[in-house]
């Protein structure tokens, strides 16, 4: 049986104190830079720390200093393309932060919201991040009451006082909206849902603005289907686009997307030749349709990355001087997704 490495066993390889290794090495964990030990030194303990494969006592250190190394993530749909990246971007950060992460998603329920939180909570995790639902303002105010270190992400309840990274929504819309302009399009429909979520309404605005500006305010139209039950409703629009000499469609999520896409073509109709389409979020799904489109790509790592850094902030005590980040896309046009089948 392997015997398991010790700090001491470290210190030992590398030729500096116990003492030493241990601060570079607590340091790392909590998310920092080794304070008063040159980078050289640091590199050096942690090059010789892999090479021995170490493996640090997470419960001891968490019995030491009164943390569970967990923090809670609660997604709105883990299998959902742009969260599930942004999930594994997130247990990559949070390896080498030293902590654990539990998962969860609502399916845009606050009911599931609610008991996801309880359950985090009780089983003692250090924060949470979590993408919020519609109706879970009085939740999320809950939490904040509880002083338990929160980070929201992709979205922002009413009012929300704390830490946050979010895409600029209304922009990226108002961006796509003026490359189907460019395109020769004026008659474009964006495609949305009927929840009252920031992130939704924000990108509703950025078309609102694009085609105001274009003085294309007479054709603004905005289909907002129920998230639950679209598939019901998206072939009759697409009919009624039809008629009324829509051009090209705005869809406000990759889900929304596909099942406008699969809409257009079921009903006989192509795309670009019959209707121009631009999208948020790229979906490997828009392959089996073959054709060319404007796209969102959003930065999933950046997403990660700074809400890991926000909330390993919090949970260490800093005091941060910004509180809401917001994220720049990448629009990619005439991105070709070719069928796979």
């Amino acid at each position: 049986m392997k015997t398991k490495v010790t700090i001491k066993d470290i210190a030992r390889e590398a030729g500096v104190s116990t003492a030493l290794v241990s601060f570079v090495m607590t340091n790392l964990r909590g998310g920092k830079t080794a304070y008063r030990v040159n980078k050289e030194t640091t590199a050096h303990i942690l090059r010789v720390a892999k090479e021995l494969d170490y493996q640090p006592n997470i419960t001891a250190r968490n019995l030491k200093y009164g943390k569970s190394g967990t923090i809670g993530v609660i997604f709105s749909d883990i299998s959902n393309p742009f969260f599930s990246e942004i999930a594994r971007y997130i247990e990559d950060e949070s390896w080498q932060c030293g902590y654990s992460i539990m998962f969860g998603s609502t399916d845009e329920s606050s009911e599931k919201l609610g008991k996801l939180v309880d359950v985090f909570i009780s089983r003692g995790v250090d924060g949470l991040i979590i993408v919020p639902c519609e109706g879970s303002d009085e939740i999320i105010d809950s939490i904040i009451d509880r002083n338990i270190p929160l980070v929201l992400i992709d979205r922002e309840t009413s009012g929300y006082p704390g830490h946050s990274v979010v895409l600029n929504n209304a922009r990226t819309a108002h961006e796509l909206t003026c490359r189907l302009i460019a395109k020769g399009c004026r008659k474009i429909e964006m495609l949305s849902y009927t929840m009252s979520l920031t992130n939704i309404r924000e990108r509703e605005e950025g078309y609102r603005l694009a085609m105001q500006e274009a003085g294309l305010a007479d054709e603004i139209i905005i289909g907002r289907l129920p998230h639950h039950d679209t598939d019901a409703h998206v072939d009759s629009i697409v009919k009624m686009a039809v008629e009324r000499g829509t051009d090209a469609f705005l869809f406000a999520t990759n889900t929304l997307a596909v099942q406008g896409m699969s809409a257009i073509v079921r009903n006989g109709y192509s795309i670009p030749e019959d209707f121009e389409v631009a999208c948020f979020d790229r979906n490997d799904a828009f392959g089996i349709f073959d054709v060319e489109l404007v796209y969102v790509d959003q930065p999933a790592k950046s997403f990660a990355a700074e809400s890991m850094k926000s909330i390993s902030e919090l949970i260490a005590g800093k005091v941060m001087n910004r509180t809401r980040i917001v994220l720049e896309p990448q629009i990619i046009e005439a991105g070709t997704f070719r069928s796979r089948i």
